[in-house]
């Protein structure tokens, strides 16, 4: 179905039914989880909210600072592959502050990000299985929302850089993917799941965080046509964080998820 199409009642009645499956096997999820990665792991964050605030500012100083950068590069449309690059190099400051906040309040310094030693092997698998077992309730989640826009007459309009990204091919889409499937979901993971959830966990619990975050992962993507979605992926990400302290399972589900998504623009 293009993207200009109106989803049909089938395509809305099959997008319910694998939501309603996603939700009655979460449970079932859930408990695999704790057989595959047993253990409860618990993590102190070191920093404050004052770093976070901190970080916000860096990214929120550094995108005020892209219009001039587009105009030294003598280009007021970098196109989709100038885009995405430019909002990684433009998170490099916050990135930075991240990892100096890091060593200098955790004993354990960068370390303390997601990144200890040990498990990286099986916290990866388990981001893997939990991202194709929910994917059938990530698809459901996105073409109810889809469906429940058209329907309150807001409408449904896809993620700009998806858009752009149906027009690219040979090495600008390669280069595209680069960024799309490893880059940004490290840089995003980095910030989300190892520097801010950790914060919010231990100030809201382990739901609390867990859902806050999300929602903060979500609103930062500014795209009303993929909010739910994204936050259904806060959520899942979330919990692999939370059950791991490993970045590589919310990392590897992420790519994950980018690459199909990135697979799916191709047909």
């Amino acid at each position: 179905m293009g993207t200009d199409e109106t989803l049909s009642g089938a395509d809305a009645a099959l997008a319910v039914a694998l939501l309603a499956a996603g939700v009655v096997l979460a449970p079932l999820g859930f408990w695999l989880a704790r057989k595959f990665y047993p253990g409860r792991n618990v993590f102190f964050a070191r920093w404050g909210f004052s770093h976070v605030a901190v970080a916000l500012a860096l990214i929120g100083a550094a995108s005020l600072v892209a219009p001039s950068m587009l105009g030294a590069l003598g280009s007021g449309d970098p196109g989709p592959v100038g885009l995405l690059a430019m909002q990684s190099v433009l998170f490099l400051p916050a990135l930075a502050w991240v990892v100096l906040s890091a060593n200098r309040l955790d004993p354990d310094g960068w370390r303390s990000l997601g990144l200890g030693a040990g498990r990286w092997v099986r916290a990866a698998l388990l981001g893997t299985l939990a991202y194709f077992a929910s994917l059938p309730a990530l698809l459901g989640l996105h073409g109810v929302w889809r469906f429940a826009l058209e329907a309150s007459g807001a409408g449904y309009v896809e993620q700009s850089l998806a858009s752009q990204a149906r027009e690219l091919s040979g090495v600008d889409f390669g280069v595209f993917a680069l960024l799309a499937v490893l880059v940004a979901p490290a840089i995003e993971e980095f910030l989300f799941r190892a520097f801010l959830q950790p914060l919010l966990v231990q100030n809201l619990g382990d739901r609390g965080g867990v859902l806050v975050t999300a929602l903060a992962f979500a609103a930062a993507h500014a795209s009303v046509g993929a909010f739910a979605p994204i936050f259904g992926l806060g959520l899942l990400f979330g919990a692999l964080m939370l059950r791991t302290q490993r970045l590589i399972a919310p990392f590897v589900a992420h790519a994950l998820h980018n690459a199909l998504m990135l697979l799916a623009l191709t047909q």
